[in-house]
């Protein structure tokens, strides 16, 4: 079993039985962490979970984009990946298992308002919670069944266009992007940039040319932008 601060056992009783979900985990109290958010628990609740479920799943879509596009460039696969791990993306995901009327939530949410950042997170600790049960093979199973098998990946979506929409449709700051690093031999660089609004990092990205890192720091701050209030973002 995964060590115990990752599992919080008072939420049994909340949830209650679950159906098919539920019996894929040798260890069902995993899943019912990853179904509560912190409003219920301060601690002991989904976070930790989330945290490792974000990666298993940007591994497993990077995994399946260069077996399934043997051909494609590393920028046409930043962008379809892109697609896949939007915080829009994993909320359908999270609907696709019926999670929402599954997360504990605290006084602070009403009956069935449980908005798509909070549906994507629990999604993202589902997934955690099961490669902390089962490993990653069926953790990428699972994402490909809920996630790849249903969701289209574009590579015409241009992710520092579609940051820039965002903030201009917010009256937010427009972005700027930072060269923090350049490094490695010329014949092969490595560019590490920061995104950057109204003076916070909200994206960061390393790839071999600047025009690609520019466009995963921008992935980056979208999804901070759609899964979070970042302090000292506001309209002006």
């Amino acid at each position: 079993m995964f060590p115990s601060p990752f599992v919080n056992t008072k939420a049994i009783a909340e949830v209650g039985s679950m159906d098919r979900l539920e019996r894929l985990f040798s260890y069902p109290e995993l899943l019912l962490t990853a179904l509560t958010h912190r409003s219920a628990a301060p601690s002991g609740n989904n976070e930790r979970f989330e945290f490792l479920g974000d990666a298993v799943i940007e591994l497993a879509v990077r995994r399946y984009l260069l077996q399934d596009n043997p051909d494609a460039s590393e920028g046409e696969l930043t962008r379809m990946k892109i697609d896949l791990v939007r915080k829009a993306t994993l909320a359908r995901c999270a609907d696709r298992l019926r999670l929402r009327k599954r997360i504990v939530t605290g006084p602070d949410f009403g009956e069935g308002d449980i908005p798509d950042s909070v549906a994507a997170d629990a999604y993202e600790a589902v997934v955690g919670a099961f490669f902390a049960d089962s490993g990653f093979e069926k953790a990428f199973q699972l994402v490909r069944e809920t996630l790849i098998d249903h969701e289209e990946a574009s590579c015409s979506g241009d992710p520092k266009t579609l940051l820039q929409e965002y903030c201009q449709a917010r009256k937010i700051a427009l972005p700027e992007y930072r060269t923090d690093l350049t490094a490695g031999p010329s014949h092969a660089p490595v560019f590490d940039i920061s995104v950057i609004i109204q003076g916070s990092v909200l994206g960061t990205g390393r790839a071999s040319s600047k025009k690609i890192s520019q466009e995963i720091a921008a992935a980056a701050a979208l999804k901070t932008l759609e899964g979070e209030a970042v302090n000292g973002l506001h309209a002006e």
